[in-house]
């Protein structure tokens, strides 16, 4: 029974079925071989005299196809346009060019080469060689050209379908590309930032080297300077080497930037902020130059984001910032006026980034409204437990 003559959900899902088998080749290659199979079924029952040889000749052809997926295009094109050309030329068969439609349309939609275009061509041509030899009535006339017209017709909708699966594997690809170009970005990111996170510190180790080399070799009595010089290079060595673990430890935990943060740019942060016109009032008790560099880098993002959300949402551009810095950990409290979008919602994707930073070194973090105020607070260790040699 044909679909139109069924439910509309039975018309919907045959259209979906139709829709899949033009997505995936391996089901429209099965489709074309279940067409092709009734069609030579057809050539077999309108055959005549020993017609039925060459119908059961073309039968199995689009079977082979989706078992032998390699199969070349030009070898399935001559098994199934041979047969009908003699039994054209015999006038024994009458239906057989439906399979070499069925056929041309499976080579065109599956990467034809250059030998398979050709083998199309011919198919294309064949009902004309038919008219040539005058052996057949029906192909005199428009009979001919009407065949030419199916074939076209078989060729070009296996070509769109080619097309089409070109483009899906293309979209296939695509994110696998976009990947690629993710991850090649990011290594050169990395190799960036560990040069800037290391190279400094081995550059001087290196000219303190070179110093003791050429100290020794001009007064090889000089012992207390040589060695002082080796202390200095042996210091910034496991300074670096530290920094190095610190910043790995952190990228390993979640961050996505290794970049060294020292005191000076964490004064270049506010001083943007108040050039910007931002009042920032701060108190520092400790030294910060005790501070390694990962908890620096995450105490860096905590103020570049409190004083970024000031600027966004508070009542007037002041902040006032707290740090201490204690033998375990660094504590640092930002307050600013609680403004009217800020009392309607809590922190947005900026602070839940945070708390995962925070919490990714082992601190702690919190962002609330305290009466009229708004308190961004972290505690941070000073140093990474374990990224010490």
């Amino acid at each position: 029974m044909a679909p139109w003559s069924e439910s509309p959900a039975a018309v919907l899902t045959y259209i979906s079925d139709m829709r899949l088998l033009l997505r995936d080749r391996d089901k429209f290659l099965i489709g074309a071989a279940v067409l092709s199979t009734g069609l030579g079924v057809l050539n077999l029952y309108y055959s005549l005299e020993w017609g039925w040889i060459l119908a059961v000749l073309m039968l199995p052809a689009l079977i082979v196809r989706v078992v032998w997926r390699s199969m070349p295009g030009w070898l399935l094109l001559s098994w199934v346009m041979f047969p009908t050309l003699v039994g054209d030329a015999a006038v024994v068969t009458r239906s057989a060019y439906l399979v070499v439609t069925t056929a041309l349309a499976v080579v065109a939609a599956s990467r034809p080469r250059r030998l398979d275009t050709v083998m199309m061509v011919v198919c294309l041509l064949s009902p004309f060689l038919i008219w040539l030899l005058e052996t057949n009535d029906w192909h005199r006339g428009l009979g001919a050209w009407l065949w030419f017209g199916g074939l076209l017709i078989g060729w070009g909708f296996g070509h769109v379908v080619g097309r089409q699966f070109a483009l899906i594997e293309e979209l296939k690809r695509t994110p696998i590309r976009l990947t690629e170009a993710e991850l090649a970005e990011d290594r050169q990111r990395i190799a960036r930032d560990l040069h800037d996170l290391v190279g400094h510190s081995f550059s001087v180790v290196l000219l303190h080297l070179s110093g003791v080399r050429m100290l020794l070799a001009s007064s090889p009595t000089a012992i207390e300077e040589a060695a002082d010089a080796l202390r200095q290079a042996e210091d910034l060595g496991r300074k670096g080497m530290d920094e190095l673990r610190q910043a790995l430890m952190l990228m390993h935990g979640g961050s996505h930037s290794l970049t060294p943060v020292g005191p000076g740019q964490l004064e270049h942060l506010l001083s943007t902020y108040r050039d910007a016109g931002m009042h920032i009032r701060i108190d520092v008790a400790g030294d910060i130059e005790r501070v390694s560099a990962a908890p620096l880098i995450v105490l860096h993002d905590v103020l570049r984001e409190a004083l970024t959300n000031v600027a966004k949402h508070a009542r007037s551009a002041e902040a006032t910032i707290r740090i201490g810095i204690g033998h375990d950990g660094v504590e640092v409290r930002i307050e600013n006026a609680l403004g009217p979008r800020r009392r309607r919602a809590g922190g947005g994707m900026g602070l839940a980034g945070l708390d995962h930073r925070v919490a990714a070194i082992g601190g702690t973090f919190r962002a609330r409204a305290d009466h009229e105020r708004w308190v961004v607070e972290a505690r941070l260790p000073r140093r990474l437990a374990g990224a010490s040699a």
